[in-house]
């Protein structure tokens, strides 16, 4: 079984030391889980978190109080109103699952894709109102107020468990429980976990046989159904959950933890929250816990977020604002390790602490600490009001150890070596042997640069001293002073310490050095590299080199010579300015700040510098102002037009800092290396083409590594792509193809059809003609009138004479009775079939010398040369001869001269005009003028 987490990360990720805090009892200051706090920027930011789903790695998506949803990247909030349309109404639940997010508004289950940034409503049914959802071993539990649903990953039907009416989910990290009106329900098993009495439960969590549920009266342990212990009276509990580090509850009155888990070791006390404390729970009201499978915890209070790993357990820290109220704002001055007791000095105050950073005792001081020194048995303090010992079993000052003659002066910082007391005002240096009460004052003439300060000295008694000063790197030998690096080379040196291979190790302000005693060589920059980066304390082992700067913690590897690096959290403004001190005891790092006392052991630092680092995310992406994707898990490339604008936000988990971004994109013009304070990118009136966003980025072996966030795919618009200009050519052309093709084919049927009814109007002109020729007497004697025109003889009125013409000699289109060298050629049966097949087909415009000699079985060559032979001229001017007779007829008869020339098969009117006009010389137009004008 698995948590609604089990998608989230298992590790957690480690950062900075200062992910400490610690919780005490009023009675015993104790090691506590630590937090890491993220106050919300503004009232309008997240109001009243009340439910959590954490992606791994890329960010957390919230939902407050108000049903609105938000998704916080590491860096940036962001609304999802402002990147999609939501219903109406209020959000009552999330869940994140199969890279979408889902949640419930008005009884209605919504599914958000975050890739592709779409809302769809889930149908469940008619009539089906969902009540709650809950993610547990990859699918999606939905309750209803009927039956009890269940999503796959990859599938979106969901399938129907059955009749099972559930008010809400409970999940742990093996166990899914299901809360009906009467009962808590187990429901992998199906068994009955504990039967409901009248009060409302809030909060359950089952592990180990043990049920913990939670109401608005309190905390209750069950076992095997029966009520075993009762904590937390009059409390409403609102999350129960559990880690490595014990029992986790949370409640209108703040956070508690129970190390123990037995009935008969439960011990729940409060973790102290101060939002002063930027390393302690914020906080005092809990609204919900979000687990991981690493125990890592996500938990929202009335103040914003709050992150905890449980790995954190073994690393222990002394709040000094918790202990000491009016601790304010005091800058600690002095670190001490003596005899296993660790001193802390700050202003006027004196803490000591034992070597688990328990409280041993404290003191205030009449005057304020400048600066507090170890040396033998005794502690040293230097103030204004002068050299004072401070004996570290009582914290009681005296001045009877010291000199008369430095009694009265103010000094400024005090040095210790293994021997002695180096002493330094405005103006001089002293140096002092308590032992034998021997002082030295070497004055201003140490230095070469007037009110040079002096930080740091290492004593190796016959080999002299070294000195690290503001004005850079002194050698003291021999009661001579000689400068050896100066301060434009390394900068100011702030301490000086011996490496393993007798070489000196300076931190100063501009990074830490390596350099040779011996002088052989130039000094070394080992850290100090990065931008923005303060070096602000060193501390050296047998094997590394730790050194404490303003981002992390950076360790060196004195054999293996390799740089690894813990990456530090959100510093504020105060915190950029503090002093850091930091020693090693024992193999371990302890750390004094303004935020407390730091104890990181050997293991948990190996730990630490090999957990990896934290990477940079997409959190949001806008395009022309517009919020385009948000929370995009699998968002590799993003497509925009041409001359677009894209903004990018960039995330970093877990931790909201703003400590820079370098990058470039590749493609563009001037693909030069950028820095960002804000991690808020903005490319402008992009041209089209691909390009890569590109950051630079810290490997856990100390190199720099470059790695594309982010592919961009700027298109130009589909005119100017020659591709879719051919397409739509392509397109058009097809089309214009089909549109004549369609034309044609309907021309060619108006054709058809045009030509039957002429055809049929020819037969019915024919018949007539006959019927008159038979019921006249007048027409005898059939007269062939050669060479004359219809014109002429239309125009003498001799009508019934051009009949007596036409049917002897063009009723066919045929000349049937051509004089040939005064001959008159008979008609054969052949020419009867040639000449009635002409007269039947004329008005076809298919009809050819290939489809006539079909008709006759023969070949076109053979037909053409005895259709020449019998007649006297070619099939072809007996088809045009034919169809312009029968044109004469219909233009006659008062038809229109289009439809004329289509229905005696000819396809083009003009071409129709030009052979009407070369065959009897004049036009269409003109016969038929003549015609009309004649009174018949």
């Amino acid at each position: 079984m698995f948590s609604r987490i089990h998608y989230r990360i298992a590790g957690s990720i480690w950062t900075f030391f200062l992910l400490l805090v610690l919780s005490i009892t009023p009675s015993k200051v104790i090691a506590s889980p630590i937090f890491y706090a993220f106050p919300f920027s503004s009232p309008d930011d997240v109001d009243k978190v009340v439910d959590i789903e954490y992606v791994p790695n890329h960010g957390v998506w919230l939902l407050d109080s108000d049903g609105a949803v938000s998704f916080y990247d590491g860096v940036h909030y962001h609304q999802l109103s402002d990147f999609i349309s939501l219903p109406e109404n209020s959000i009552s639940r999330i869940e994140m699952f199969d890279n979408s997010l889902w949640f419930i508004a008005s009884r209605t289950l919504f599914r958000f894709d975050v890739a592709a940034n779409t809302l769809v409503e889930v149908p469940l049914g008619d009539g089906v109102l969902a009540s709650d959802i809950q993610v547990f071993q990859h699918t999606l539990w939905v309750s209803t107020s009927s039956n009890l649903y269940q999503f796959v990953e990859g599938i979106n039907a969901p399938k129907d468990l059955g009749h099972l009416p559930l008010k809400q989910f409970f999940v742990s990290e093996d166990n899914l429980m299901g809360l009906s009106d009467s009962a808590l329900i187990d429901m992998v098993s199906e068994r009955l976990l504990y039967r409901l009495e009248e009060n409302e439960v809030i909060s359950a969590h089952y592990s180990r046989r043990t049920l913990w549920i939670g109401f608005d009266t309190g905390l209750v342990q069950v076992v095997d159904g029966n009520i075993v212990s009762r904590h937390l009276d009059g409390l409403t509990i609102s999350a129960i959950t559990e880690n490595s580090d014990g029992l986790w509850v949370g409640t209108n009155q703040g956070l508690y933890l129970s190390e123990g888990r037995d009935s008969d070791a439960v011990n729940l006390f409060m973790i102290e929250s101060n939002t002063d404390d930027q390393f302690s729970l914020s906080g005092d009201k809990i609204t919900d816990i979000d687990t991981g499978r690493a125990g890592e915890m996500w938990i929202s209070t009335d103040s914003g977020l709050n992150y905890h790993s449980p790995r954190s357990k073994d690393i222990r820290r002394f709040a000094l604002s918790q202990h000491f109220p009016d601790w304010g704002y005091t800058s600690i001055s002095s670190l001490v390790t003596l005899h296993g007791k660790h001193y802390i000095g700050a202003k006027s105050k004196v803490i000591v602490l034992d070597e688990n950073l328990d409280l041993l005792d404290s003191t205030k001081l009449d005057f304020t600490i400048e600066e507090m020194v170890a040396l033998s048995d005794s502690l040293w303090v230097a103030s204004a009001s002068g050299l004072y010992s401070l004996n570290p079993r009582t914290l009681k000052t005296s001045m009877d150890n010291v000199p008369e003659s430095l009694k009265g002066i103010a000094f400024d910082n005090i040095v210790a070596d293994s021997h002695s007391l180096w002493l330094v005002t405005e103006q001089q240096v002293f140096r002092f042997w308590p032992d034998s009460q021997t002082v030295i004052n070497f004055g201003a003439d140490w230095s070469a640069q007037r009110n040079a300060q002096l930080n740091a000295v290492l004593d190796l008694d016959e080999k002299g001293s070294w000195l690290g000063a503001s004005d850079g790197l002194h050698f003291y030998f021999d009661g001579r002073f000689q400068q050896r690096l100066s301060r434009e080379s390394i900068g100011s040196v702030l301490s000086v310490s011996l490496g393993k291979k007798d070489d000196l190790w300076l931190l100063t302000t501009k990074g830490v050095y390596q350099y040779p005693i011996d002088g052989a060589r130039e000094p070394e920059r080992v850290f100090g590299s990065q931008p923005d980066t303060d070096e602000q304390c060193l501390a050296m082992s047998e094997n590394f080199a730790y050194a404490i700067t303003t981002k992390g913690i950076e360790r060196f590897g004195l054999i293996s010579g390799q740089l690894h690096h813990i990456e530090a959290g959100h510093r504020s403004s105060l915190a950029a300015n503090n002093r850091e001190l930091c020693a090693l005891v024992n193999e371990s790092l302890l750390v004094a700040s303004d935020y407390g006392v730091f104890l990181l052991p050997a293991n948990k630092l190996t730990e630490l510098f090999d957990a990896p680092l934290r990477t940079s995310t997409i959190g949001s992406v806008s395009v022309n102002g517009k919020p385009w994707r948000l929370g995009a898990i699998t968002l590799d490339q993003v497509s925009i037009p041409s001359k677009s604008s894209v903004m990018f936000d960039i995330g970093k988990m877990p931790f909201r800092q703003y400590e820079g971004l370098i990058y470039r994109l590749e493609g563009a013009s001037a693909e030069y290396w950028n820095e960002t304070k804000d991690q808020h990118l903005q490319f402008s009136a992009l041209e089209s083409g691909a390009y890569r966003l590109m950051i630079r980025e810290r490997s856990q072996g100390g190199q720099t590594i470059e790695r594309a966030l982010i592919t961009l795919d700027v298109v130009s618009p589909w005119y100017l792509r020659l591709g879719a200009v051919l397409l739509v050519i392509m397109a058009l052309s097809l089309f214009v193809i089909w549109y004549y093709r369609r034309k044609t084919e309907l021309v060619k049927l108006h054709n058809l059809q045009l030509r039957h009814t002429v055809h049929q109007k020819v037969i019915e002109i024919d018949r007539r003609e006959s019927l008159i020729k038979k019921t006249s007497q007048d027409h005898a004697e059939k007269t062939a009138i050669a060479n004359t025109s219809e014109f002429d003889v239309l125009h003498d009125g001799h009508f019934w004479q051009f009949l007596q013409y036409a049917d002897a000699k063009d009723r066919m289109g045929i000349e049937t009775l051509e004089k040939k060298e005064g001959k008159c050629l008979e008609q054969t049966q052949w020419q009867k079939d040639v000449l009635e097949t002409i007269s039947t087909h004329f008005h076809d415009p298919d009809f050819s010398l290939a489809v006539l000699a079909k008709a006759f079985f023969t070949s076109e060559r053979s037909l053409q040369r005895r259709f020449k032979s019998e007649f006297g001229y070619t099939f072809k001017e007996a088809l045009i001869s034919a169809r312009l007779a029968n044109a004469q007829r219909m233009l006659y008869q008062g038809d229109k001269i289009v439809n004329v020339a289509i229905a005696c098969g000819f396809n083009e009117p003009s071409y129709f005009t030009k052979s009407f006009k070369a065959k009897y010389g004049y036009t269409p137009s003109q016969f038929r003028e003549r015609c009309e004008s004649r009174e018949v």
